[in-house]
C-alpha cells in the first residue's frame, strides 16, 4: 500500500512541475505580449489563473505527503507522549472532517459547473473545479498513509 501511495506522490509531483512551467511560460507570454508587442493574449491570463488553481490544490495534497504543512510542536512537544497522541487523533478528526467536506462538496461545485464554460478558453469550469474533490481525495489517503508511523510519536515527527 506504501508503495502505490509513494507512487501516486511522484506522479503528482511531476504534475505539479509540468503545471508550474505551463503557469511561468503562460506569464511570461503575457508580459512579453503585453509590455514589447503591445497585443495582450486574452487566453493566457485565464490559463495562469487554473494552473494556479491546480497547484494550490495538489500542492496542499503533496504536502501533506511530505509532512511540510506548518504546525505549532512547541506546545505539542511538552506534553507526554499519550496526550500527544490523543491531541494527534483530534487533529486528524478535524483534517479528515475538512477533507471530506471537499470531496463531496467539491462534487456537488465540480458536477454543478460542467455545464458552463470559461470565458476564454472554453474549457468546462467542472473540470477546474474538480480539483477540489481530487485533492480531498488525495489529502485523506495521504493523511491516512501517514496516521500508522506519526501515531507512534504523537505526531511530531
Amino acid at each position: 500500500m506504501d508503495k502505490l501511495v509513494d507512487y501516486m506522490n511522484i506522479v503528482i509531483k511531476y504534475v505539479l512541475v509540468i503545471l508550474m512551467a505551463i503557469l511561468v511560460v503562460a506569464v511570461f507570454m503575457q508580459v512579453i505580449f503585453r509590455f514589447v508587442i503591445e497585443q495582450p493574449l486574452a487566453w493566457t491570463e485565464e490559463l495562469a489563473r487554473y494552473c494556479l488553481i491546480w497547484i494550490t490544490f495538489l500542492g496542499a495534497a503533496f504536502a501533506m505527503a511530505t509532512n511540510s504543512h506548518i504546525g505549532v510542536e512547541f506546545f505539542v512537544k511538552l506534553l507526554t507522549v499519550p496526550i500527544r497522541r490523543i491531541v494527534y487523533l483530534l487533529a486528524v478528526a478535524a483534517s479528515l472532517a475538512f477533507f471530506l467536506l471537499l470531496v463531496l462538496e467539491g462534487y456537488e461545485l465540480a458536477a454543478g459547473a460542467m455545464s458552463q464554460e470559461s470565458p476564454v478558453l472554453r474549457i468546462p469550469m467542472g473540470i477546474i473545479y474538480s480539483v477540489i474533490p481530487l485533492s480531498g481525495c488525495i489529502l485523506i489517503i495521504n493523511l491516512a498513509s501517514r496516521l500508522p508511523k506519526d501515531f507512534k510519536s504523537g505526531g511530531t515527527g
